[in-house]
C-alpha cells in the first residue's frame, strides 16, 4: 500500500483555484482561435454556458478521492496460515510381485499376505509424513512410477489401497525399481531424498542391474533403506502332517544389505507386522520431520473497487451535465 499518495489529495483543488479558465484569458475571441470565427459569431444568439451543475461537481470531486484512494493500492491481508515446508523426499519402492501373496504375517490375529501387511503398515508411515513429499514405485515382473512425489498424503493413501498383487508382473525387478525410485526421488529438489525398497525375493527380471542402479543411487547421494519381507518358519499341512518351512528361501538380504551398505543407508529383516511397523518407526527417527513453522499471510489487492466507484461517479457527473 502506497499510503504516501494521500499528499495528492489537494492538487485538484490546487489546479482548480490557481489556473485561470480559458474565457478570461482571451474574453473577445474565447478559448479557441479559428479561421471561421466570424461565421461562429452567427450562433451568439444561443446562449452557451459552461457553468456546471453543482451536483456534478460534488460527483468530480468525489471521484477524485477514490481515484486517489485507487493510487493508494488498497490491499486486504487475511489471517497468518501455517506454511509447511518439505523437509524430505521419499520414495517408497514397494514388491508386488506374486511371492507377495504368501501367508506368513497375520492381521489382526487373522493370517494375512504379505503385501496387505506392506500396504497395511506403509499406510501408517505415510500419515506420519505430513509435510514430507513422498511417492510411490511398484515392481515385479517391470517397474513403475505408480504415485509420482507429492504433499497430497490423502491421494497417496487412496492410491496405496488400490495396490494389488501381480499387476507389475510375477517376478523382481529390484535393479529397475531402485533406479526409478532414484530418479523420482531427485525430481524435487530437497536437501534430503531418501528410498525406501522393499522386497521379498532377489532380483530376477528387469533391464537394469541392481549394481548400476546402487551406482545411479550413490552418484546422485540418494540414501536408501532397504527391508526383507517374509517370516522364516512357517507350519503348513502335507501328506505327513504339518511340517516347517522356510516361505523366505528365495530373500536375498546379502543384495538388499549391499544397497543399503553402499548408499548410507540400513537393512532392516521384517519377519512379523510387529517388527515391520517397528522398521517404518526406527526410519522415522533416523529422518525426523524437521521444520521450521512458518507462516504466511494472504492478500489481496483492492484498488479495483476505489477504481471501479471513481468510474462510475465520472459517468453520472457526466449524465447531470446533459
Amino acid at each position: 500500500m502506497w499510503p504516501w499518495f494521500v499528499t495528492i489529495l489537494p492538487l485538484a483543488w490546487g489546479v482548480r483555484r490557481l489556473l485561470k479558465p480559458a474565457d478570461s484569458i482571451h474574453p473577445t475571441t474565447g478559448a479557441i482561435r479559428v479561421p471561421f470565427w466570424d461565421r461562429l459569431n452567427l450562433v451568439k444568439s444561443a446562449k452557451i454556458t459552461s457553468e456546471i451543475p453543482k451536483t456534478s461537481k460534488f460527483l468530480y470531486w468525489l471521484a477524485w478521492v477514490f481515484f486517489v484512494l485507487a493510487a493508494m493500492r488498497p490491499i486486504w491481508w487475511g489471517e497468518p496460515i501455517a506454511n509447511q515446508q518439505s523437509s524430505h523426499n521419499i520414495m517408497l519402492a514397494l514388491d508386488v510381485s506374486g511371492s507377495m501373496e504368501e501367508q506368513d504375517f497375520d492381521l489382526n490375529r487373522h493370517p494375512a499376505t504379505r503385501l496387505q501387511i506392506l500396504k497395511a503398515v506403509s499406510d501408517d508411515f505415510i500419515q506420519s509424513r505430513s509435510g514430507d513429499n513422498l511417492g510411490i514405485v511398484i515392481f515385479g515382473s517391470e517397474a513403475y512410477t505408480y504415485a509420482p512425489l507429492s504433499p497430497d498424503i490423502q491421494t497417496l493413501r487412496e492410491l496405496l489401497s488400490e495396490v494389488g498383487i501381480g499387476i507389475a508382473g510375477t517376478q523382481t525387478a529390484i535393479g529397475d525399481a531402485l533406479a526409478l525410485a532414484v530418479q523420482g526421488v531427485v525430481s524435487v529438489p530437497t536437501d534430503s531424498q531418501i528410498v525406501i525398497l522393499m522386497s521379498d525375493g532377489m532380483s530376477n527380471a528387469g533391464r537394469v542391474s541392481v549394481e548400476e542402479a546402487m551406482k545411479l543411487a550413490t552418484s546422485q547421494g540418494i540414501k536408501v533403506y532397504t527391508v526383507g519381507i517374509g517370516s522364516d518358519a512357517q507350519m503348513i499341512q502335507d501328506f505327513f502332517g504339518l511340517v516347517q518351512i522356510n516361505p523366505s528361501q528365495n530373500l536375498d538380504e546379502k543384495t538388499l544389505q549391499e544397497i543399503a551398505q553402499k548408499t548410507g543407508g540400513r537393512y532392516f529383516r521384517a519377519k512379523s507386522t510387529q517388527e515391520l511397523a517397528d522398521i517404518y518407526a526406527t526410519i522415522n527417527k533416523l529422518e525426523p520431520v524437521e521444520r521450521e513453522a512458518e507462516f504466511i499471510r494472504p492478500r489481496k489487492d483492492l484498488f479495483f473497487i476505489p477504481l471501479l466507484i471513481a468510474m462510475v461517479l465520472l459517468a453520472l457527473a457526466k449524465g447531470r451535465q446533459k
